[in-house]
């Protein structure tokens, strides 16, 4: 009997999987009310579509007219730091133009448009990339207590929804979750193992190299692993996007661009700021910092994609285009939400997946005065690197889940 009790009741009950299932589940309940006053406080502060103001006035702009580029941006080196300020190719201006002509006043309501599809991205990415690799099955569900096996995929869903950079993106209107989408749909046409899935793959790497260049960095995993197709069809697609643009872009947002990426500076204002780049300029200078993490971030992409499964291989290769970006802030880890998902259904340790995972939830606490940077700045840096770690030192994964 004194046996049957000690099973029951104490602390030995959180070793049981339906405590462990209603214990997770409250507490995310409680983290989501929280997340949804977060976002509801964001609709009335400047926060909300603060990034989405620069591609819904560039897409004025088009419709206008006008150039897309601030005078500034062609007159020598600018910090990529203030509202409406536009550092993308053109045609993603050309793809906002039409929300910028149904809300011609006002970017604020546009930007509810733009936060509906990047909850839809959001759950779609998860759902399917989670389902696609078993994740959802009761083999790897077993490894994480069952939490995430049948219908409580839902708890993978929340938990993601409760990561601070998601809720961040989405108010502030990047184009991160857009890019999140891409890449898992670059993903799945991998997963396909057939021609016409690595056509999908390179179309979809391809329109988000156009949308922001840094993800341009999957064409070197396709040709490091071999996948001929996929890379040829990243460059045509983002050519055929540029061609397809023209006609609303005009030549002359083209002639300017190389400028405009020429001329970028590192932030004037670093204290939201986690690019490993500008971690490093004080010490090497904006230039030697970008062109050392760089090298970085496609050696650790090659050497991932020659010793690793290609699963735990290409969501390296996500997390190093992102490090390698020169401008990181927090929203823009929502990206990682893919190799998260790819991390957990492969054989990374749990350990780094949980300790990345909260890592990220660092933010603004002025109360630490001159150690507010530890929070805001170090935390969410050390979650990206803990996971970028993980995934590098991933065993490969059983033939049973294998690509």
């Amino acid at each position: 009997m004194t046996g049957r009790l000690g099973k029951m009741y104490g602390l030995r009950l959180l070793a049981e999987p339906g405590v462990q299932r209603v214990a997770v589940t409250l507490v995310l309940a409680l983290v989501l009310l929280f997340r949804v006053g977060q976002l509801a406080f964001f609709t009335t502060q400047i926060q909300w579509g603060y990034d989405f103001s620069a591609y819904w006035q560039a897409g004025a702009h088009l419709l206008a007219g006008e150039p897309i580029y601030a005078p500034d941006q062609l007159s020598g080196p600018y910090a990529p730091q203030r509202q409406y300020l536009y550092l993308y190719p053109p045609p993603l201006a050309a793809a906002v133009a039409p929300l910028s002509a149904l809300f011609p006043t006002d970017y604020r309501l546009a930007n509810w448009a733009w936060f509906g599809l990047g909850v839809l991205i959001v759950a779609w990415v998860v759902l399917a990339v989670g389902w696609r690799e078993g994740l959802f099955e009761s083999g790897l569900g077993a490894r994480f207590g069952g939490l995430l096996e049948g219908r409580r995929r839902w708890l993978l869903v929340a938990g993601t929804f409760a990561l601070p950079p998601v809720i961040g993106e989405l108010a502030l209107g990047n184009v991160h979750l857009l890019l999140l989408g891409l890449l898992g749909l670059a993903w799945l046409g991998v997963r396909r193992g057939t021609a016409g899935g690595e056509r999908i793959a390179g179309i979809a790497v391809g329109v988000a190299a156009v949308i922001k260049v840094f993800p341009g960095l999957l064409l070197l995993w396709f040709l490091a692993t071999r996948r001929w197709t996929a890379a040829a069809w990243t460059l045509l697609a983002a050519a055929v996007i540029c061609l397809v643009a023209l006609p609303l872009t005009g030549l002359d947002p083209w002639r300017d661009y190389p400028t405009v990426l020429a001329n970028l500076s590192a932030p004037s204002d670093t204290r939201d700021t986690l690019a490993p780049t500008v971690w490093l300029t004080p010490f090497l200078g904006f230039t030697g910092a970008r062109v050392v993490v760089t090298a970085a971030g496609i050696a650790a992409l090659l050497w991932a994609a020659w010793r690793r499964d290609e699963r735990t291989s290409y969501a390296v290769a996500v997390c190093a285009s992102l490090l390698i970006a020169p401008a990181l802030y927090h929203h823009y880890l929502a990206i990682l939400v893919l190799p998260f998902v790819l991390a957990l259904s492969s054989w990374v340790a749990p350990v780094a997946i949980v300790a990345a995972y909260f890592l990220l939830w660092g933010g603004q606490q002025d109360a630490l005065g001159d150690l507010s940077w530890v929070v805001n700045r170090g935390l969410p840096t050390a979650g990206v690197l803990v996971l970028f770690g993980g995934l590098l030192l991933a065993r490969p994964s059983p033939s049973r889940h294998s690509v």
